[in-house]
């Protein structure tokens, strides 16, 4: 018995130094020996693979004024399988970020070590975290919600220039705009790093050397002047109000080198807000095609005078109207019933008639290839998303009637861009330039300017379009003072998607002109669709012109000549004029007390708070005395009395910040 006993514990004795044996084995093997299995379980609980997101590079306007920046803004993420009692902190969350209860939910139930909860979380949203103490002092919250830094575009300007600068998405990918066009540039290089995670699961760089090749994006710089650029905004929000209309464009563009200055659309949009719908945020003047109308009757003209045509030509206006195909071609209702006309007269009182017969004689071949000439189309090249061709119709339907229509500019799908462009032509003395909202060369599309007018016709272009501004032509409400104004007045008749007929009561007026004999060569496009009341450009685009030039040559120092009629006027005249630029108010007379800041408190960091007052009609000597002992940054524009300002009239603003105010001559 007590042999078998001592047996038993024997045995025993060699299993269990055996069994320590093979613990130790195994030990030594997992702590020397390779094995991919479980290095790899490893860095699946310890690692993982993140993208990058480098600093996106800024938009700026010619000048370097920032357009689109970024800045630092605090994300809501989550690891789902760290959280307990999902449903308590489903509803504090969406009483702090205004997200649905069950939305949230459904994101904390996914089976994911990383969700966002919210992306680019507001001051106030993170202000509500800290009431409901959804977060504690080191950014956590219990074990598995956290805040991530990112990058957010922001548009100081607000909606300035929206258009043209589009935007981005959350992940900082260019939507629209300029942030589309050159999203790559701008975004710069997204690499994946290594990383590790946390006890919390969040990831923690250390692949530093990796890290170093990280890329921010590169800036943009545009063609745009943005002093000028808000000036325009202003002048045509005002428009568009004051005429009723849907909506309106100005295209200001230099018409040597194609460089645009001012793009500006009403309705406008603030990249800001992201919950603009996207047919808000396209760019109209160059995405949306129209039947140009008038304008259109230069170029015709610019034709039939390279074909052998003179100013002095006559065409047969038939007193009013004529009939060609069944159907009836008539002059504006507002328009006297001609019958011979020169060619220049034709286009100094805009004679639908006396066009018509001018494309008739012309014929379908000449009038197709000078249309192609001028670009109409095609694309201007410009490479702006979005951007479309319009349209010329094919020879095979060019009846007579076609012919006659697009004489005086029906039947033609023509973009805004495009007719600035075409008008760029008479004023650089024959030149088609590509247009561009890119100042770096290396950006810009590399179509070099075309001669397509000899100097001999662009001058009688010249003098028919001069004819315009001068009394008795449509456009005389566009002239300038001291300026020699040219261009075109276009009220064109729009189609009613209903009947796909042309509508009696929705126009689209439009004026493009520049002036004569000056330096820079600017040329200025403004539309105004479907005005109310009085709709004929000559009584809405024609003053909005006149209002735009004016700022484009404060802006620009274009200096006026003195008009040869005030010369003669003599020392009466002088005194006139110095009489009219004469303070509003008594002399010494002190500025009102409502014209002076209004103390509101301050900013975080000790800056006073103030609340603009109505500078509006106040000498510039007098706007800057309210604003006298404030250290603000002032931009004046311009000369005479305050016409705008901004910030407007009670809004709120710290010193440090820029005040700026436009300035022009009293009517």
């Amino acid at each position: 018995m007590e042999t078998h006993s001592r047996r038993r514990i024997t045995i025993l004795m060699v299993f269990c130094f055996a069994l320590a044996g093979a613990v130790t084995v195994r030990a030594v093997y997992v702590q020397l020996l390779p094995d991919s299995r479980l290095e790899h379980m490893a860095k699946r609980q310890f690692q993982a693979k993140v993208l990058t997101q480098p600093r996106r590079g800024a938009i700026l306007d010619r000048n370097g004024e920032p357009l689109a920046v970024n800045l630092e803004a605090s994300s809501l993420a989550a690891n789902p399988g760290k959280l307990k009692n999902k449903k308590a902190i489903a509803w504090a969350l969406s009483q702090s970020i205004g997200i649905p209860t069950a939305k949230i939910l459904d994101r904390l139930s996914e089976k994911k070590e990383f969700v966002w909860i919210k992306r680019q979380l507001t001051e106030e949203e993170l202000f509500k975290f800290k009431k409901f103490r959804l977060i504690d002092s080191d950014g956590d919250w219990i074990n598995g919600l956290w805040i991530v830094k990112e990058n957010k575009r922001v548009y100081p300007h607000g909606q300035l220039l929206g258009h043209v600068m589009g935007d981005v998405n959350v992940d900082s990918d260019g939507l629209e705009g300029v942030e589309l066009w050159h999203n790559e540039r701008l975004r710069g290089r997204v690499i994946s790093v290594s990383a590790i995670k946390d006890a919390l699961g969040r990831p923690t760089f250390i692949d530093a050397e990796a890290a170093k090749n990280v890329q921010d994006g590169l800036p943009v710089k545009l063609t745009i002047d943005a002093s000028l650029q808000f000036e325009v905004e202003q002048l045509l929000k005002n428009a568009v109000q004051k005429t009723g209309s849907h909506s309106g464009s100005i295209i200001i563009m230099n018409s040597m080198d194609g460089e645009i200055l001012a793009m500006a659309n009403q309705p406008s949009f603030n990249p800001n807000d992201k919950t603009v719908s996207a047919d808000r945020r396209r760019n109209r003047a160059v995405t949306d095609g129209y039947e140009p109308g008038s304008t259109l009757k230069s170029v015709i003209l610019a034709g039939a005078l390279s074909n052998g045509s003179k100013l002095s030509d006559s065409v047969w206006a038939e007193k009013g109207s004529f009939v060609i195909q069944g159907k009836r071609i008539s002059e504006a209702e507002s328009h006297e019933k001609f019958d011979w006309l020169t060619l220049k007269r034709m286009i100094q009182v805009s004679s639908n008639v006396g066009a018509a017969k001018l494309a008739l004689k012309l014929g379908a071949d000449k009038v197709i290839a000078t249309l192609r000439i001028f670009g109409f189309g095609t694309k201007t090249g410009m490479g702006f998303p979005g951007e479309i061709s319009g349209h010329v119709p094919p020879k095979k339907s060019f009846q007579p009637l076609t012919l006659a229509n697009v004489g005086f500019g029906q039947g033609v799908l023509s973009t805004s861009i495009q007719m600035t462009r075409s008008y760029a032509v008479f004023s650089n003395g024959g030149w088609l330039v590509q247009p561009t909202l890119l100042k770096e060369p290396t950006l810009k599309a590399k179509e070099s300017p075309r001669k397509i007018l000899s100097t001999k016709v662009t001058e009688q272009v010249l003098d028919a379009l001069e004819g315009v501004v001068e009394e008795g032509g449509t456009g005389v409400k566009a002239a300038v003072p001291g300026y020699r104004i040219l261009g075109k007045t276009g009220t064109a008749q729009k189609i009613d998607p209903a009947t796909g007929k042309y509508s009696h009561n929705k126009y689209l007026a439009t004026f493009i002109g520049f002036a004569r004999d000056v330096n820079p060569k600017i040329v200025i496009f403004v539309s105004l669709d479907e005005p109310h009341g009085l709709y004929y450009a000559a009584d809405t685009t024609a003053p909005l012109f006149k209002d735009v030039f004016k700022a484009v040559a404060n802006r620009f120092s274009i200096p006026a000549r003195p008009d040869p009629v005030a010369r003669l006027a003599g020392i009466d005249h002088l005194r006139t004029i110095q009489s009219s630029l004469a303070p509003l108010k008594a002399p010494n007379q002190e500025p009102l007390l409502s014209h002076f800041l209004i103390w509101q408190g301050q900013t975080t960091d000790g800056r006073s708070i103030w609340k603009m007052p109505p500078l509006h009609s106040l000498s510039a000597r007098e706007a800057l005395r309210a604003l006298k002992g404030h250290a603000f940054k002032l931009d004046l524009q311009g000369a005479g009395v305050v016409k705008s300002q901004y910030p407007d009239e009670g809004k709120s603003i710290a010193e440090g910040e820029m005040i700026r105010l436009i300035l022009s001559e009293p009517q």
